[in-house]
């Protein structure tokens, strides 16, 4: 691998080699030049997706194992990230995917992702989530402080993720440590 391929993998950070071959079809090289070229709504669904996969909800969220995983989409670039979503599963549940345009409608919703345009109206609508086991996903500056679960943010040109595990937990939520390892910052949980 060339200096400058190893130079692209590390700025596009360690998480984002597993969620971009996740997406990928047919399966992608690994290679960093091939991942810097990849659209920023992509390499988004490609977190959500795996967010999902590595996510717990109680056993009351679900009618039975083979249920669907619920996964709304919220704001500016949905459609995108839908696209890219469009026929996956998180482990034996498939994805059924919404897009949404009113908070009200995310109760019936597993997983939940805000664009960042979605910022004036945010905290209200993570505030009606807060005691629902609904995985809150987001893009922008305060939302762990409104409430949500994850926020992906933009570092050194990369896409990465941090996490709010008090407010996972308060909703009865469950993420894998792998998650909390590969997260920027964990706010509520143990430091990296």
């Amino acid at each position: 691998m060339s200096a400058a391929a190893v130079a692209h993998r590390t700025r596009a950070g360690p998480l984002a080699w597993l969620l971009a071959a996740t997406l990928a079809a047919p399966p992608m090289a690994a290679r960093g030049d091939e991942l810097a070229a990849l659209p920023e709504q992509q390499i988004k669904a490609a977190y959500i997706l795996n967010f999902t996969r590595y996510a717990s909800w109680p056993a009351a969220s679900f009618a039975d194992p083979r249920a669907p995983l619920v996964v709304c989409l919220l704001g500016q670039g949905s459609a995108e990230i839908g696209r890219e979503l469009h026929s996956r599963a998180a482990g034996a549940r498939p994805l059924e995917l919404r897009t949404i345009s009113r908070g009200e409608e995310a109760a019936a919703c597993h997983a939940l992702y805000i664009s960042a345009a979605e910022k004036p109206r945010q905290a209200a609508l993570l505030a009606r989530l807060r005691d629902q086991a609904v995985l809150t996903i987001g893009d922008s500056a305060g939302f762990l402080n409104d409430g949500g679960m994850i926020n992906l943010l933009l570092v050194d040109g990369s896409i990465r993720f941090e996490v709010n595990l008090t407010a996972a937990k308060h909703s009865g939520m469950g993420l894998n440590p792998r998650v909390l390892g590969l997260a920027e910052r964990v706010v509520g949980g143990a430091a990296k």
